[in-house]
């Protein structure tokens, strides 16, 4: 493999003290040559001991840390926090990290990018997650199915390559998966571990949001490929129970709803801008999560196959997490007011 190239680590901050200094050490154990490496910090005025941490790093890496101000507070959405941030990078590949995203293999950074540079084909490396032996069990379970938003299973690239691994592309040599991206077959990646080259992330329209960006892609007449390899994992240390993973959830559809639905490439359901297809797949994933069942005898399925207890909530989470949508759904078509949420 050739020399490593300049890559620009980018993530959005804001009252994330629970997880930063455990992020930021982490980042600075990599083996990833330091002098190749621009970690571009957008923070969104946190208000607690996030800015603090972030300095004391900054003392250490003055030439690598550079901290903004994200005056729109949010990450995601047209002009905000990820979008303004990633179009200061200088580096050939964008990796997008978040704030509760923890480097455990020191080589993370470095086998992300040789996918990509032994693969021309590849546009961008989707890490999948790990599952810690203790800890919360929403957490464990949050990291075995591969997203922080179990609603969106049906969706996500990562959640369908643990539970159906079968309908993807494996790549022996590479050890990892391959996914097309194509709008009659659509799955999406991206935040959590997402490397993309530079050139292929400007192209397909920049950030908006994970789910926006592949859309875009698929839209495209460029065909993209996202590799998901097998054993590269980072930890996402993300909620410390049900009710904290639902308080989360719920104010992002409260963004979605109050801040970011306009001006958007994917929509969970819209008559005038979906297919039928498309529309009919979302009421199909929140009858699935309702009925309980399927997603009961789906997990039961996966304690056999892992032999892993966490399994077990499955389908309560999933049913929990779409009533929450639901209730919150309505809350913000009236109030039309944000809730605030605990990092």
């Amino acid at each position: 493999m050739k020399s490593l190239p300049k890559i620009s680590i980018v993530t959005c901050t804001y009252n994330g003290e629970r997880v930063i200094e455990e992020y930021l050490k982490n980042i600075f154990l990599q083996d990833y040559p330091k002098e190749n490496i621009e970690l571009i910090l957008a923070d969104g005025g946190s208000t607690d001991k996030t800015l603090e941490i972030i300095k004391k790093f900054i003392k250490k890496y003055p030439k690598i840390i550079k901290l903004t101000h994200n005056a729109k507070q949010y990450s995601i959405g047209k002009g905000f926090g990820m979008d303004n941030a990633t179009r200061k990078a200088k580096g050939e590949f964008i990796v997008q990290i978040d704030q509760d995203n923890i480097l455990i293999q020191k080589d993370w950074l470095k086998n992300m990018i040789k996918i990509l540079i032994e693969n021309k084909d590849i546009s961008a490396v989707q890490s999948r997650l790990f599952v810690p032996k203790k800890g919360p069990i929403i957490d464990r379970y949050i990291n075995a199915i591969g997203i922080e938003d179990p609603f969106a299973i049906n969706y996500s690239l990562n959640a369908q390559i643990v539970l159906n691994p079968e309908k993807f592309e494996f790549n022996k040599k590479g050890d990892f998966y391959v996914y097309e991206v194509n709008k009659n077959n659509f799955y999406y990646a991206g935040d959590n571990g997402f490397v993309i080259r530079r050139k292929d992330f400007l192209e397909s329209g920049g950030y908006t949001q994970d789910i926006d960006n592949v859309m875009r892609m698929a839209k495209s007449n460029k065909k993209y490929k996202i590799a998901v390899p097998a054993n590269i994992r980072l930890y996402h240390k993300t909620s410390t129970g049900l009710m904290h993973m639902i308080n989360k959830r719920s104010f992002y559809v409260g963004h979605y709803m109050l801040k970011n639905y306009g001006e958007r490439d994917f929509y969970w359901f819209n008559l005038k801008q979906n297919s039928i297809k498309q529309n009919l797949r979302f009421i199909f994933a929140i009858a699935y999560n309702l009925l309980i069942i399927p997603a009961f005898f789906k997990s039961l399925i996966m304690m056999i196959k892992e032999r892993k207890s966490y399994w077990i909530v499955h389908s309560f989470v999933v049913f929990a997490i779409t009533l929450a949508y639901i209730k919150s759904y309505f809350y913000y078509k009236i109030f039309k007011k944000q809730k605030e949420a605990k990092i």
